[in-house]
């Protein structure tokens, strides 16, 4: 809804800044970590030992994610996240001192330390990002925080390169002491103070890997993540190898490094900023995150024909620049539907423990595979490696995208909110008012409030409204027009049938429920149809009618679908045909979607929503949404309370000049008051009601109906993943017309209690016109 995004808007847009200035510490940090840690490594210890300190490195992250998560679930990333930056500022200083005295020591330490913090302090930071934005406005900023993520690399890597040149290996660690500084900082902003100062939530959690047991949507990320670990581990050992080969050890390797990291980043920015953006609106998640191992397919295909330095060099830069731009973007955006019990639970799970699990599993391939000479075959046995890994990953995006309409949908169950007696207008309710036949007495009710007014107008406490003469006495109380024995006279006393239907002629109330008593003929049916319009039988005529549905609902269909009957009669044939659940009545109530006037087609979405519960009944869903689409369009003008517009054009309109309306008289430009922008509020919300209600009939019911309540929550998350949820589900022709709409769904707070004299006003003027509310 359009003011309450933008009031949510307003309320994150200062932590846009400070999460980008964090995403771009926390990226530098890794990119300068990294190239340090391996020029150290590489340095003391050589590359046949690689394979080795890669498996520890993965030890190492499994006992740390369960640290993280704990910490996670207990205390929330708002606390976490800045934490783990102190702590890693703090040992990066620690270990350049112990550089002073031993290099040796300091690369095990180097090792270890970005082994644990580094994918660790990446996953929370994301989680924080993840519980600071709700999930539609995630997708919008997500790209901004990543684009701050991509500028740290491009400024970590050339840090690096530049300093190479003049400082030494073990120095560059009180750099990164400092770029953990800048991303406590941060990350502090990011975090509202109230969050990181409040008790945490008790949040019921279990461990993280009976959540990934019972959730097949993470054990998809799951799969991806090692699959993408074990490639990232393969490309890292081949360019390590190669690099190693060309450019020996010392600042020589460290400076290659960091011009090849700060190359990387350069790239992934301008991906970020030129192709992520779009990809996330064309391709979607899925489509978007499909590009990686598409692109690393292609690149590994080159380096096959030439397993030699600069083809390995171009795949690891298509490999970092895609991964850290488009499935990056995508991959954080499947977790915004993720509660954040199971967030917290699983998402450092996934993002280290998987990956380190990944990261081992390539590291003992390299063991079989070092071993052999010479670096051409080592080169394209790692490379057929990562060809099986990438379609793997392929293979496993692709499953995605039910996965994540699923827990956008969980997320609304789990999220809906309790409204109050003025939200009944939400489907569900709708569903259940359109079930009871309370509101078949709502005409008798409007004729007892007239008789009530004409009543208090004759004693001199009211006026009757303008412009309304007061009508006759309910037909119970006229006479009738004749008796039903002398109607009798007229016909063979001994012919039932005959009988029957003067008795159903003689507008006699009482008359008429004795004959509707007996089960109703085929023959009878069409004296007892027009008496839907009796307000004073209505209910016996429903239960007849009911009972004989199923053999005159060929009739029961002539009379809907014919706009000459009277329009009560029409808009209550759908409460009586609901009872036939068959093809043929469904495809005549479709039919009856496109009637000029509104209270038909609403009931008869209450009566196909019915109907399409039977998993009989099959509904074109083609037919559905364009259905749905010209309600949008052309239908609209009906929505309001006792509107008589025409979805057809109308020749004979009054023109209207520039000063003011021809046929009233009133001048265009006056404001409307706060009771007519209320009107225009509720009408808005009946109509979409209905056009919810036709897309229930070929969408998910229930997830479609708590989005439709969650866009008048005051959750801004809430709202946000019911508009995430709509824009996933719903076909793009129908999102460019809904969407905006939505905005004005949202009814304002009551400052009063409204009496009955103004319910009475109410229902009075909408006599004419009245519907029940449409539902799924």
């Amino acid at each position: 809804m359009g003011g309450s995004k933008t009031e949510n808007s307003s309320d994150s847009r200062p932590a846009v800044w400070p999460a980008m200035i964090a995403s771009a510490s926390l990226v530098a940090q890794l990119v300068a970590g990294k190239a340090t840690r391996d020029a150290l490594f590489l340095t003391h210890f050589g590359l046949t030992v690689l394979p080795a300190a890669m498996i520890g490195a993965a030890l190492l992250s499994a006992l740390s994610v369960i640290v993280m998560s704990r910490l996670l679930t207990r205390a929330g990333p708002a606390r976490v996240v800045p934490a783990t930056f102190a702590v890693s500022a703090i040992l990066f200083l620690v270990e350049w001192s112990i550089s002073l005295e031993s290099e040796r020591a300091t690369a095990i330490a180097v090792y270890a330390h970005t082994a644990v913090f580094s994918t660790a302090i990446g996953s929370a930071f994301w989680s924080l990002v993840n519980e600071r934005f709700d999930p539609h406005e995630a997708k919008r900023l997500v790209s901004r925080i990543t684009s701050g993520g991509t500028i740290g690399g491009v400024i970590g890597g050339l840090l690096v390169w530049r300093a190479s040149s003049h400082i030494s290996v073990p120095m560059m660690l009180a750099l990164l002491a400092a770029m953990s500084v800048a991303g406590l900082w941060g990350s502090l902003r990011t975090a509202p103070l109230e969050q990181r100062k409040a008790k945490p939530r008790a949040i019921v959690t279990r461990a993280g890997v009976m959540v990934l047991g019972e959730k097949p949507y993470l054990r998809l990320l799951a799969l991806l993540v090692g699959a993408g670990a074990v490639v990232q581990a393969l490309l890292d050992w081949l360019l390590s190898a190669h690099a190693t080969h060309e450019y020996g050890q010392g600042p020589q390797l460290l400076g290659f490094f960091a011009f090849f990291n700060m190359i990387v980043g350069v790239l992934s920015f301008a991906a970020q900023i030129g192709l992520t953006r779009v990809a996330l609106e064309k391709r979607g998640l899925v489509g978007t995150i499909k590009l990686h191992p598409m692109s690393v397919t292609a690149g590994v295909v080159l380096a096959l024909v030439l397993p030699i330095f600069w083809p390995v060099l171009v795949l690891r830069v298509i490999e970092g620049v895609t991964r850290g731009s488009l499935y990056r973007s995508a991959y954080e955006l499947f977790y915004t539907p993720v509660p954040a019990a199971k967030k917290r639970a699983t998402k450092t799970l996934i993002d280290v423990g998987v990956d380190r699990i990944g990261t081992a599993l390539g590291s003992a391939f390299l063991f079989v595979v070092a071993g052999l000479a010479p670096l051409s075959l080592q080169t394209r046995i790692a490379l057929f490696g990562v060809l099986a890994m990438t379609a793997a990953a392929w293979l496993i995006a692709s499953r995605l995208q039910d996965g994540y309409v699923s827990a956008l949908a969980s997320s609304l169950k789990s999220g809906a909110v309790a409204l109050d007696d003025d939200d009944a207008e939400d489907l569900i309710t709708r569903k259940t008012l359109a079930e009871t036949t309370a509101l078949l007495d709502r005409d008798k009710l409007i004729s007892h409030i007239d008789r009530l007014q004409r009543q208090k107008a004759a004693e001199g406490n009211v006026a009757i409204a303008p412009g309304r003469a007061p009508s006759g006495a309910p037909l119970s109380e006229r006479a009738p027009q004749g008796s039903t024995g002398e109607l009798a006279l007229l016909f063979d006393p001994t012919d039932k049938v005959l009988a029957r239907g003067a008795a159903l002629r003689s507008g006699d109330p009482t008359a008429i429920k004795q004959a509707l008593a007996s089960p109703l003929s085929p023959t009878l049916a069409p004296f007892v149809i027009p008496l839907l319009s009796n307000d004073a039988v209505v209910r016996d005529v429903v239960r007849s009618l009911r009972r004989a549905a199923p053999k005159i609902a060929g009739m029961l269909l002539d009379h809907l679908l014919d706009h000459d009957v009277d329009l009560r009669v029409r808009r209550r044939i759908p409460r009586i045909l609901k009872v036939c659940r068959t093809q043929r009545v469904a495809s005549g109530l479709v039919f009856a979607l496109r009637d000029p006037a509104f209270e038909v087609r609403a009931q008869v979405g209450i009566a196909l929503g019915q109907l399409a519960e039977d998993s009989a009944i099959s509904l074109e869903h083609e037919t559905i949404l364009e259905l749905a689409l010209h309600e949008l369009t052309t239908g609209r003008p009906t929505w309001s309370i006792g509107s008589r517009v025409s979805i057809e054009p109308v020749s004979d309109a009054p023109e209207r000049s520039r000063d003011g309306d021809a046929a009233s008289g009133m001048p265009q430009s006056a404001p409307p008051s706060p009771k007519d922008e209320r009107i225009e509020r509720d009408d808005l919300r009946r109509g979409l009601g209905h056009v919810f209600a036709l897309l229930g009939l070929v969408l998910d019911r229930e997830p479609l109906s708590i989005a439709y309540r969650a866009l008048g929550a005051e959750d801004p998350a809430l709202r946000g993943t019911a508009f995430e949820y709509l824009e996933v589900v719903l076909p793009p022709r129908l999102r460019e017309v809904v969407v905006p709409l939505l905005g004005d769904v949202k009814a304002p707070p009551r400052s009063r209690e409204r009496g009955t004299n103004e319910l009475a006003a109410e229902l009075l003027r909408s006599r004419g016109g009245l519907v029940r509310p449409s539902s799924l």
